[in-house]
């Protein structure tokens, strides 16, 4: 949804607006003589306990730093507030959190800086961040800034611009975000609609696109023979998304684009999706900085696919 005031950012869901504390943690013996119950403490491990249920989100060390949720999307909200560069009328805020609270993730979407693409302003790119942190270990803090495709949604990925701010509990450090930090991705993003054109305008073959897919994204390493091959399941799922774009927006980079952010940004996954989205993300970022990728990209003038309409 848009929010008609940018800030209402600093305000939390419902879901996450609970405590949580580090409590030690004790086990029960019974004493061999006497028979009595005693009570006796487990060094270095705590137990994080939200006050509301009760409940235990995890175990944890004396080094664990406890971070509420709701402090993080201050720090963040602060930030962004502080932009002058920043269009504050159209911003979409979306919190979610698992069901016991140890995890949680907001996604905020930047409207008014949206950069169209082709079909009447249909598809365009759109500012993206996105902040995690969880209470059981399992997602540090980050916060990754970078774009949607609007019709497919797929997370757009650069290799120079899709920074990310990373502070696991254990560190003593505070969050590093800054202004500056923040405007650099709003930046990009003109950028960004500028590389996507110019991909739309480039041809491959399928033959390119597998060799490609094959020797990035699809890249996995042998560790018996100590060699290099790849995923045929990987490859499988790839060259179906490579088909769908093939048939949407024919023979060109942008089709290979948009299959690559599209497998980096819906895992098939029975483990954690958003742990592979990320992953996936590192991979596809990895593959647009491969000689292959580059080859693609600045092949002869006389390859540009022609009578396509942006």
């Amino acid at each position: 949804m848009y929010l008609s005031n940018i800030n209402e950012m600093q305000k939390v869901s419902p879901e996450i607006k609970f405590y949580v504390e580090k409590r030690p943690i004790y086990f029960h013996r019974t004493d061999d003589w006497s028979g009595d119950q005693i009570q006796e403490l487990i060094p270095n491990r705590y137990a994080l306990i939200r006050t509301d249920t009760m409940e235990s989100l995890s175990v944890v060390t004396e080094k664990y730093k406890l971070r509420m949720y709701e402090e993080l999307v201050q720090k963040v909200s602060d930030v962004i507030l502080s932009s002058r560069k920043l269009s504050k009328d159209r911003v979409s805020v979306k919190d979610w959190t698992n069901r016991s609270g140890s995890k949680f993730r907001r996604d905020v979407i930047f409207w008014d800086h949206e950069n169209p693409i082709m079909d009447a302003n249909k598809e365009k790119t759109v500012p993206h961040l996105r902040v995690y942190a969880s209470y059981d270990s399992s997602w540090a803090e980050q916060i990754i800034f970078g774009s949607v495709y609007v019709l497919c949604m797929n997370g757009l990925v650069r290799p120079d611009w899709q920074f990310r701010v990373y502070n696991r509990h254990s560190a003593k450090r505070e969050l590093n975000y800054s202004v500056e930090l923040f405007e650099s991705g709003l930046k990009a993003q003109e950028k960004l609609g500028h590389e996507l054109k110019s991909l739309i305008r480039s041809a491959v073959t399928s033959e390119e696109v597998e060799k490609l897919f094959k020797n990035t994204l699809a890249k996995i390493k042998n560790e018996r023979e100590f060699s290099w091959s790849f995923s045929d399941k990987a490859m499988k799922e790839l060259s179906d998304l490579w088909t769908r774009y093939y048939k949407a927006y024919g023979s060109n980079l942008f089709a290979v684009y948009q299959a690559a952010t599209h497998w980096s940004s819906y895992p098939i996954t029975r483990g954690d999706k958003q742990l592979v989205v990320r992953r996936r993300e590192d991979k596809v970022s990895k593959m647009l900085n491969h000689e292959l990728w580059s080859d693609l990209t600045f092949k002869d003038a006389h390859s540009k696919v022609q009578n396509v309409i942006v």
